[in-house]
């Protein structure tokens, strides 16, 4: 599990495990797509969206002492638009089928990988890549919202799932004896 920074540590493991793959490949995480252009090979990391797991929404509170429960961790999916950049069309299209490579080839980023960001090298979960596809119609919707620029070539993966840790617990009294009475009935 991780702490509050393993939102950003996720992004910082995507970029490394781009550049591990592509050496060479310049990797923009800090920009929105609005803001990023370049006549070299590039790629645009942008975190768009954060979804609550449903799947991770009903985890049991966990014994963190003898008389201690801590709340659940809260499971996140992250959703990245990529975007490539360069000096022309061909250049752009063979940068995204790069990156498609990479991320088909490394789908799952488990503790120990030397890609993974230090933040989250406490973690307990996989890192699961997987490519979402949008319908072109909320493709050209997300890039609305970014104005001042017009659609590029991109694709949107998913990332899921991180489970940060909760910092409430509560105080428990464990149960140290029953006694049941068993009375004989006739």
């Amino acid at each position: 599990m991780s702490n509050f920074t393993a939102i950003r540590a996720v992004t910082d493991t995507l970029k490394a495990l781009l550049i591990d793959e592509l050496p060479g490949l310049n990797v923009e995480e800090k920009k929105p797509p609005v803001e990023v252009s370049s006549v070299t090979s590039l790629v645009g990391l942008y975190l768009y969206r954060v979804d609550q797991n449903p799947f991770a929404a009903n985890l049991d509170w966990q014994p963190s002492a003898a008389t201690q429960l801590r709340a659940p961790p809260l499971g996140i999916n992250m959703h990245y638009l990529v975007t490539p950049y360069g000096p022309d069309e061909l250049a752009i299209q063979q940068t995204i089928g790069e990156v498609m490579r990479a991320f088909h080839e490394r789908p799952v980023i488990r503790a120990g990988d030397p890609v993974l960001s230090p933040d989250l090298s406490t973690m307990t979960e996989e890192l699961r890549i997987v490519p979402r596809v949008l319908p072109l119609m909320e493709m050209l919707e997300l890039w609305r919202a970014f104005e001042r620029t017009s659609y590029r070539l991109c694709i949107t993966y998913e990332v899921s799932m991180v489970l940060i840790d909760a910092t409430r617990v509560r105080n428990v009294e464990r149960v140290q004896e029953v006694l049941v009475d068993l009375v004989p009935t006739r």
